[in-house]
């Protein structure tokens, strides 16, 4: 491989790497997450009251240390997500959130965090929801 190429490649790599890193360094405010959350579209398809089904999207009630695609909902478990079969935790959540179709290719998620800070807002909501 050319020298420039392996540079471009490095360089690239650094780049990408660079908001995740910052992402997991950023303190979450929960207020601000659920306000984000209840205000967004999010609400449509997720519940986050415990034991709540019916919702087309799985409840987030817990979903921290849960395992993806484990949860019922009116369309039921997602295959997409139980073949992606990470448990849900901060980093977890961040990635998927961040672009959920290039985590989880076929996803009915279409909700997008490009926001770091809204990630870590949202995240530190969800994680309350116990």
């Amino acid at each position: 491989m050319p020298k420039t190429r392996s540079i471009r490649l490095f360089v690239l790599a650094t780049l990408l790497a660079v908001p995740a890193a910052y992402a997991s360094e950023l303190k979450g405010d929960a207020a601000k997450g659920e306000d984000l959350f209840m205000t967004g579209a999010c609400p449509t398809c997720h519940s986050v009251v415990k034991d709540d089904e019916l919702k087309v999207g799985p409840n987030l009630f817990g979903v921290l240390g849960r395992k993806a695609g484990d949860t019922k909902s009116l369309m039921g478990p997602s295959e997409n997500l139980k073949k992606y079969g990470v448990i849900w935790n901060a980093e977890t959540l961040d990635e998927f959130l961040a672009n959920p179709d290039a985590k989880v290719p076929g996803t009915a998620m279409i909700g997008v965090l490009a926001d770091p800070q809204q990630r870590a807002d949202m995240i530190a909501y969800l994680s309350t929801l116990k």
